[in-house]
């Protein structure tokens, strides 16, 4: 061989090996939230700006699930059938999340849980607030404002939604502790300003001023129980509304309107799910990059089932602290 073909062939054999080592240090990993309100939309951006997202390593795609379970499920065969590395699922509903789960673990694509549960144990990890008492906290702050009397409702999320029946657990126990709390009425506004306003301004109708607090399972639902209440010519500071999500019209009605929220982080929640992803694709090697693992959260080699991201109470005090500049 001459000099020169020896020359091309050491050339395209570091080419090969350049190309190679690109497609090992680049992965594919699939969001799939159940919708983009404004708490998963800052969730999907927080995955954005992972480090490992920035620096090209890691590419993702988002599949918006349109609050529709079979959407979601559709969208769970297309990612296996495109066989990207990992799937990071926040689910619509639990229940019918559990096969869509079992088709990827099937296929050898690992499932994280973010946000949202699905009833599987067939899932990697999950990582998410713990919901009961996310649920409970709210309602004990409801009965302490209300000194343990009076007539309440409560704004659901979307019937099914992990949150929407883990809250609703917490809420309960801490009603069927404080006996004199009576509940007028409880229904969906799914996780919506619009149609928490909307059902707010139908009890509003019902119920007159009987309605002394407003227990709502998110923010969303709590800005348009505040607009229904402040619309009727009452005020948030004898009808008490509760929340939880801590989105920043939610932090600034803290301030304005006497909102009583609990702040969730999406950073901790989406930038830990990414990590977590990794750490299933990879293997015990993995690092995780995410800042959260340097403060509040244990990483725990990656191992662990579940991982709880920290309530924080969101006061007049504080909710500065919380406000994007």
């Amino acid at each position: 061989m001459s000099v020169k073909l020896k020359k091309l062939a050491l050339m395209a054999a570091a080419l090969t090996l350049m190309s190679t080592q690109s497609a090992w240090s680049e992965y594919r990993i699939a969001l799939m939230p159940f919708g983009l309100p404004e708490y998963m939309s800052t969730f999907v951006n927080e995955i954005e700006q992972h480090p490992l997202v920035k620096d090209g390593t890691v590419k993702i795609t988002v599949l918006d699930g349109r609050f529709d379970a079979s959407v979601q499920s559709n969208q769970m065969d297309t990612l296996i059938t495109q066989r990207v590395d990992a799937i990071i699922f926040s689910p619509i509903d639990s229940e019918a999340a559990t096969a869509p789960v079992a088709r990827a673990a099937a296929a050898g694509i690992p499932v994280i849980g973010a946000v949202t549960k699905a009833n599987s144990d067939q899932m990697f990890a999950y990582i998410g607030t713990n919901d009961v008492d996310g649920g409970r906290i709210i309602a004990e702050r409801m009965a302490s404002e209300l000194k343990g009397a009076g007539n309440v409702v409560i704004l659901e999320g979307p019937i099914g939604n992990s949150p929407q029946l883990l809250r609703r657990e917490g809420i309960d126990g801490v009603l069927a502790k404080n006996p004199e709390l009576k509940l007028l009425a409880s229904k969906t506004a799914n996780w919506s300003r619009a149609e928490g306003l909307a059902v707010m301004e139908n009890w509003l109708s019902l119920y007159g001023d009987a309605v002394n607090g407003v227990i709502a399972e998110n923010d969303e639902m709590a800005l348009g129980a505040i607009q229904a209440i402040e619309g009727k010519g009452l005020d948030t500071a004898k009808v008490k509304v509760v929340a939880i999500d801590g989105i920043q019209d939610g932090i600034r009605a803290v301030k304005s309107h006497g909102l009583f929220t609990l702040f969730k982080s999406a950073h901790h929640e989406g930038q830990g799910a990414l990590d977590l992803a990794l750490r299933a694709v990879v293997g015990e090697s993995y690092e995780p990059k995410a800042d959260i693992w340097q403060g509040d959260m244990t990483w725990a080699g990656g191992t662990a089932k579940q991982y709880d991201v920290p309530w924080i109470e969101i006061t007049p005090a504080n909710a500065d602290k919380f406000l994007k500049k």
